[in-house]
């Protein structure tokens, strides 16, 4: 498992709970909303990209940036008070390669900041968890990354079987109910399980029509790539490890870039690399 967590600019109680988080791979972690406080806020402020799209109020970063510590404040003591509420994410469509499209969410400037904060807090207690051969949206880890172990395995020698596979429309068709049950095994502060729901129920408006999908993680949110690997761990890489692998009498491999894969065979077992 990888122990990339970032450790820069952490507090005690921040390294304490990524230091157990190593240590118990089945530890329950309570009052981790607590390490979201101003200073969390900020990081995830300064971690957004000076041009990134505004949300449904207009308001760009360089505008929430004018008044920073006062909205950072209020914003914090709104978490606080459990009176923050997410905004619509106002949904845009990316042309693809094929002729369709991809719909984009995007939020707010205050709800990336604090989806920031969330994903900050989850990753120290999941990234030590999460298998070696997951690269997709992970601390220094990219694609070039897989690719670079899919090419080691292959020059290994004895590879036999190579399958690619993606799973269509993944975050969008995401189960929340068993997502949140798969966090709750792990995140066991009530605090947490609330903040990351009103990340996941929350209204889409697309030109002038407003829904509210009851399935899903919204593409282009923060937080989305960390819930996606969250569930991904659960369903696909636990499940090769523990129930695929075992079964096989050759080597086998699973490979993984958020919901892209490529299994393999190699000798008389399996190789994948996703």
């Amino acid at each position: 498992m990888s122990e990339a967590t970032t450790t820069g600019h952490m507090s005690t109680e921040r390294l304490q709970v990524a230091e157990r988080a190593r240590r118990e791979r089945q530890g329950k972690f309570p009052a981790l909303a607590r390490l979201i406080d101003v200073a969390a806020l900020r990081r995830a402020y300064e971690r957004l990209r000076p041009d990134a799209a505004v949300g449904v109020d207009g308001v760009s970063k360089q505008e929430y940036g004018q008044d920073l510590e006062a909205r950072l404040g209020d914003l914090h003591q709104r978490l606080v008070d459990k009176r923050y509420r997410h905004q619509p994410i106002k949904r845009v469509y990316i042309p693809k390669e094929n002729g369709t499209q991809r719909p984009i969410g995007i939020s707010t400037v205050e709800d990336k900041i604090v989806q920031g904060a969330l994903r900050e807090v989850l990753e120290l207690v999941y990234e030590p968890i999460f298998y070696d051969d997951s690269y997709g949206f992970r601390p220094q880890r990219n694609a070039h990354d897989a690719m670079r172990r899919l090419n080691q395995i292959v020059r290994r020698g004895g590879v036999r079987v190579l399958v690619e596979a993606d799973i269509v429309a993944f975050f969008d068709s995401v189960d929340r109910t068993k997502l949140l049950e798969m966090m709750s095994e792990r995140v066991v502060d009530g605090s947490m399980q609330r903040l990351v729901g009103k990340c996941l129920h929350v209204g889409v408006l697309d030109g002038e029509e407003y829904s509210e999908p009851e399935e899903g993680t919204a593409q282009g949110s923060g937080l989305s790539p960390m819930l996606g690997n969250i569930y991904l761990h659960h369903v696909l890489d636990m499940w090769f490890e523990e129930q695929v692998k075992p079964r096989l009498r050759g080597r086998a491999y699973l490979i993984r870039y958020a919901d892209d894969c490529a299994p393999r065979r190699r000798g008389k077992g399996a190789v994948m690399a996703t």
